[in-house]
């Protein structure tokens, strides 16, 4: 009976901090995509940024910074491409030295690659807020798990002191 007893409360105090460890290991994350999405808030990455990213995050980081580079471009050119070819840009490009045609042209490409970006980043940070949902329920699954395995754990104490008690008849021997 007492092996059993000592068993029993070892596997409720092992089961209780596997859900402590995996709660502090879920928290550490919702904190680290925080951080993340906090650096991508407008749409790119300053080099402090980059520095001072999660180290759970950096691969994410770097596949964002190169898949946003890719995203922007190609928008960005096509969008240039159309303007382009409206006859409104091409009476007005007529009209202008090609000093100010290329000014003009950068202008409108950066303008264009700065929409992209920020339309990229907006769908990044929508991903992120969906994994962090995941992770907060996760969260919460782990916590009322953890609840219930105190309170078992402390039910089973309290029952063990009391089997104790009962077995030696609280201190008299017949």
């Amino acid at each position: 009976m007492f092996l059993t007893a000592n068993f029993m409360t070892g596997n409720l105090i092992q089961q209780k901090n596997d859900y402590e460890y995996q709660l502090s290991k879920i928290k550490q994350e919702i904190q680290d995509l925080k951080t993340y999405a906090e650096n991508i808030a407008d749409g790119g990455i300053s080099i402090g940024e980059m520095l001072g990213t999660p180290s759970t995050m950096y691969g994410r980081q770097l596949m964002y910074m190169n898949a946003a580079s890719q995203y922007c471009q190609v928008s960005a050119q096509n969008q240039m491409q159309q303007l382009m070819q409206t006859p409104y840009y091409q009476n007005m490009m007529a009209q202008q030295q090609a000093d100010v045609q290329q000014s003009y042209q950068s202008l409108m490409y950066k303008s264009f690659y700065d929409q992209a970006q920020a339309q990229f980043a907006k769908y990044e940070k929508k991903l992120l807020h969906e994994k962090e949902k995941a992770l907060e329920q996760k969260q919460q699954t782990i916590m009322t798990n953890l609840e219930i395995c105190k309170t078992q754990l402390s039910e089973f104490k309290q029952k063990s002191k009391e089997g104790i008690n009962d077995f030696f008849g609280n201190g008299n021997r017949g």
